[in-house]
């Protein structure tokens, strides 16, 4: 049983861990792929679903976990931002209201290194990296210790998943410029062996592409990164992004086929989990599953072997191309 799952969830971010018994969800855009992936694993009740900031297509989904009749939340973790005034919002205030009230779910406002720092999936640690408590205290639209402005990607916690300390796997939202300079500021530690990485491949902010990719790889220092984007949306990940973290030596797998990779492909290799490209043929890694092991977070060779094959045989266009094998 895989300990991590990175869905294909287009253009968004969620992630299920699980272990012992124990689950825990990651973000939750919308769409169909995390209640599917949940009935499939059998899944009734998430212990700890964390979202890492207000953005939609990593917060709606929460709303179909908070009012579904099949799936119930024990601890729901976010920072509040009161510069957030979308629909999306203003229906997870609700839904929050009636699942604290009719199911007993505890609703913790706050999400940063130290409430709640670190939380056990079974023998599986998730530890809050990013944001510090002083960069959370600043709050969205405020600015940082540092006296920049800050967005709601600025305060996108950072969350390291793993069995064996700093080879497991970092999600990193969406962070940003300020919110790495907080990182380093901090003294965090975010070695990892699989980065997430942030904003699907996109820009960070107002951060210089090359300076962030680097800052951030020198920081987790991956053997491998992962992409979570949707084939229409933004041109994500940007070529200067790709470029940067294959001149670092990493491996890259992005769950959709960016439009800059080529034409929509008939893809039979992905894995059993529900993919949102799966039926457009949008999907490239799809969706994504890892054990966490002493040697970090790894993929079932066969199943890589089988990405990696249909990447060279049937996207001659790939950006990822000099990825290491």
């Amino acid at each position: 049983m895989s300990d991590v799952l990175i869905l294909d969830v287009a253009h968004g971010n969620c992630a299920i861990v699980q272990n012992a018994g124990v689950v825990a969800v990651i973000d939750a855009p919308v769409g169909s792929a995390i209640l599917d992936t949940l009935d499939q694993l059998g899944v009734a009740h998430i212990e700890h679903a964390l979202i890492s900031h207000s953005d939609a297509d990593h917060l709606s989904g929460i709303l179909a976990l908070l009012t579904s009749s099949q799936v119930s939340v024990g601890n729901l973790y976010l920072n509040p931002d009161a510069a957030k005034d979308s629909v999306a919002y203003r229906d997870l205030l609700a839904a929050v209201r009636v699942a604290s009230r009719d199911k007993a779910m505890q609703t913790i406002p706050s999400l940063n290194v130290s409430v709640p720092g670190t939380l056990t999936v079974g023998d599986i640690s998730m530890t809050v990296v990013s944001p510090s408590e002083a960069l959370a205290l600043s709050g969205v639209g405020g600015r940082s210790p540092d006296g920049k402005p800050n967005s709601a990607n600025t305060l996108s916690a950072v969350i390291k998943v793993e069995r064996t300390p700093d080879v497991g796997v970092l999600l990193s939202g969406d962070l940003d410029a300020t919110g790495l300079e907080d990182v380093v500021a901090s003294g965090a530690k975010l070695t990892a062996s699989a980065l997430v990485y942030p904003h699907h491949g996109g820009l960070p902010g107002s951060g210089k592409p090359a300076e962030f990719v680097q800052g951030l790889l020198r920081l987790v220092n991956p053997a491998q990164v992962y992409v979570s984007n949707g084939r229409n949306k933004h041109a994500n990940p940007r070529a200067e992004v790709v470029e940067e973290i294959l001149d670092h030596g990493c491996g890259l797998a992005c769950t959709q086929l960016a439009k800059a990779c080529g034409d929509p492909v008939t893809a039979t290799h992905l894995e059993k989990w529900p993919a949102a490209g799966r039926d457009a043929q949008h999907s490239c890694a799809g969706t994504i599953s890892l054990t966490l092991g002493e040697s970090g977070a790894v993929r079932d060779r066969a199943i890589e072997t089988a990405f990696r094959e249909f990447v060279e045989n049937h996207v001659p266009g790939a950006m990822c191309a000099r990825t290491k094998h």
